[in-house]
């Protein structure tokens, strides 16, 4: 597995084993397997933080725009109130 210049992942393959492999080159086989599910694992847990980091940063844009909201909320429920009290004295 490399990067290429852009940034891509591109992922290089070795020959298949045939049923003739000999008990040496098994542990050779073996070895590239668990080299491979490494590397597959890699990618994933980095797919994975990728896409939290992306829902975090939505949520984090969520939160912006409700803290906004909350103070016109108030000035609204203040507006109200204060025309409440005020029609209360008035009669």
């Amino acid at each position: 597995m490399m990067k290429s210049p852009k940034g891509e992942i591109i992922i290089r393959v070795k020959p298949s084993f045939d049923n003739s492999t000999s008990a040496s080159d098994l542990s050779e086989k073996e070895s590239l397997l668990e080299v491979v599910s490494v590397m597959m694992a890699d990618v994933t847990v980095k797919a994975a933080m990728e896409e939290m980091e992306r829902k975090i940063n939505f949520l984090m844009k969520v939160v912006e725009e409700r803290d906004l909201e909350i103070p016109a909320l108030k000035d609204q429920m203040q507006t109200r109130e204060t025309t409440y009290l005020s029609q209360i004295l008035i009669v």
